[in-house]
């Protein structure tokens, strides 16, 4: 029988490999920026090259989806820099969810970009996330060079609100809460009565044109039940830029956050990252 013995320098060399590996895949520490004094917003940073990415999430969201963790692994596999967070009122940054108003979710992006996620970026909103990238867009137009809305929910707030009934709007009025059944958790969503008003500040739907001219990249399911895949086509008409591309999945949901679809995202977030740097 034979023994095969490594040297000591082949061992260490392996062994810093091995190290390099670990710690490339290792889970980011959470950190915290301060969009105003008394409140924090978490975040968790991976470093890389330039362009980096972001994630926003969804209307009742983390930084601990399915998508977010995805895409973090993804921007570590080919070295390029990764923000995700937690909007106020969520997960570990500080607040009350039921009062987290458009607003401020479009601010927390906003100090991310500021203080954390420094240079050109690539957002990635799911959901209401989507609606929240374009007016960060609109914000920032220097520094957010692509963007990749999945089911983006446009309008959300306002859409679903003025479907209701008479009846409902004024049970609102009257508590002060709005209740929405979810089919995605056992628990409803609610929210304050002034998300509902403080929205409408924030609605796209009346612009002719959305002054947003980076590479824009959209990802809907058509089998959505939340928000419907005609949202998505309608954008693509009311986006300035030129560069727009639409994916529709024939049997996709809202959530898209399969196997196959993490892999359509992650695709295209590639050729989007290829594009950006290729125009620099």
């Amino acid at each position: 029988m034979r023994h095969l013995f490594k040297s000591p320098c082949t061992q260490n060399r392996t062994i810093r490999h091995l190290l390099k590996k670990m710690s490339s895949f290792a889970e980011s520490t959470v950190q915290y920026a301060f969009p105003s004094p008394g409140e924090r917003v978490a975040f968790r940073q991976s470093p890389g090259k330039s362009p980096g990415v972001i994630f926003l999430p969804g209307l009742m969201s983390t930084m601990e989806g399915t998508k977010a963790l995805a895409l973090e692994r993804y921007c570590k596999k080919i070295g390029h820099s990764y923000v995700r967070f937690d909007y106020r009122g969520y997960g570990m940054s500080s607040g009350e969810s039921q009062e987290c108003t458009i607003g401020m979710r479009k601010e927390d992006v906003l100090t991310i970009l500021d203080g954390v996620a420094k240079g050109p970026q690539i957002l990635v909103g799911s959901s209401l996330g989507g609606w929240i990238s374009l007016l960060v867009a609109m914000s920032k137009p220097d520094q957010i060079r692509g963007l990749i809305g999945i089911a983006s929910a446009v309008d959300f707030v306002s859409r679903r609100f003025d479907t209701l009934s008479h009846e409902e709007k004024r049970e609102v009025e009257a508590t002060g809460k709005w209740i929405l059944p979810s089919q995605h958790t056992e628990e409803p969503y609610v929210l304050d009565s002034i998300v509902i008003e403080e929205a409408r500040q924030h609605v796209l739907q009346e612009k002719e044109l959305y002054p947003i001219c980076c590479p824009v990249r959209l990802l809907h399911g058509m089998k959505d039940g939340d928000v419907p895949y005609q949202v998505s086509l309608d954008l693509v008409n009311q986006l300035e830029s030129d560069d727009v591309q639409l994916t529709l999945i024939k049997d996709g949901g809202h959530r898209l956050s399969d196997a196959h679809n993490l892999q359509l995202l992650t695709t295209t977030l590639g050729h989007l990252i290829d594009q950006v740097k290729q125009s620099d």
